[in-house]
């Protein structure tokens, strides 16, 4: 019987869909059936800094979720509007954020990811799906498709923000009483890396390809979370209304 067991988890495991491989160090040599993302995140601020030996930045305990991506049905690929499009049967169409960094930066963590070449797209940041709008990216063999320097934020509405130190003492008074912390969507904008950021690995200087993100890019909501549009639909909002004012 336990024989049987060993035998069809074996078989299970063998079956399972391989998931991307977020890695340590540079290969020695790129795999030409593969391609690869070369990514960059700043940290976050910490909104309890002010605490006595707290840190500055939150730790990167959340990132990126990449999905392939069907451009012609506007969805994720097996998903939704694109079932009929899935990927083949031991690969997977979404590639959740692995904490392994390439390189550990004061205030950032470079990423460089082995997945598969296809169109991508940002499928969401943490517990948010950027299913209202997103931006999507081909991908092709044997290169390092470089996104660039990813600043995530949490998109805040008018007159919400983050519990500060005052706020958990307040709350630690109150108890039950207490106003319920506000809850935001994240949202990331990219920007291309400069001389303050991580140097970019001696092995993958003159490999890099930028990226071309295709805006506006739809699908379901897989996630189970929040939902907004990655460059954030309160920011964007703001963004307007100062905008209006300024005229």
């Amino acid at each position: 019987m336990k024989t049987k067991l060993l035998l069809a988890a074996t078989a299970a495991c063998l079956a399972a869909p391989t998931p991307a491989e977020t890695l340590k160090k540079v290969p020695a040599t790129l795999d030409p059936a593969k391609a690869y993302i070369l990514v960059e995140y700043r940290l976050m601020p910490n909104p309890l800094a002010s605490f006595p030996g707290s840190r500055k930045t939150m730790p990167l305990t959340s990132g990126l979720t990449f999905a392939r991506y069907d451009p012609a049905l506007s969805d994720i690929r097996g998903m939704g509007k694109a079932k009929a499009n899935p990927v083949p049967g031991k690969q997977l169409a979404v590639e959740p954020f692995r904490n392994r960094e390439l390189v550990k930066g004061e205030a950032a963590r470079l990423h460089l990811l082995e997945v598969e070449p296809d169109t991508w797209v940002v499928q969401g940041f943490g517990n948010t799906s950027f299913s209202l709008g997103s931006y999507a990216f081909k991908l092709e063999p044997g290169t390092v498709t470089d996104l660039g320097v990813a600043e995530p934020a949490m998109d805040w509405a008018e007159g919400e923000r983050a519990q500060n130190a005052g706020d958990l003492m307040k709350t630690a008074l109150l108890g039950p009483f207490a106003k319920r912390p506000d809850i935001a969507p994240a949202r990331v904008a990219f920007r291309p890396r400069t001389e303050r950021d991580i140097p970019v690995p001696a092995a993958l200087q003159g490999k890099l390809r930028p990226v071309a993100f295709v805006p506006n890019a739809r699908f379901g909501n897989y996630l189970g979370g929040l939902v907004n549009r990655i460059e954030g639909v309160n920011a964007q909002a703001k963004a307007s209304s100062t905008g209006a004012s300024a005229q």
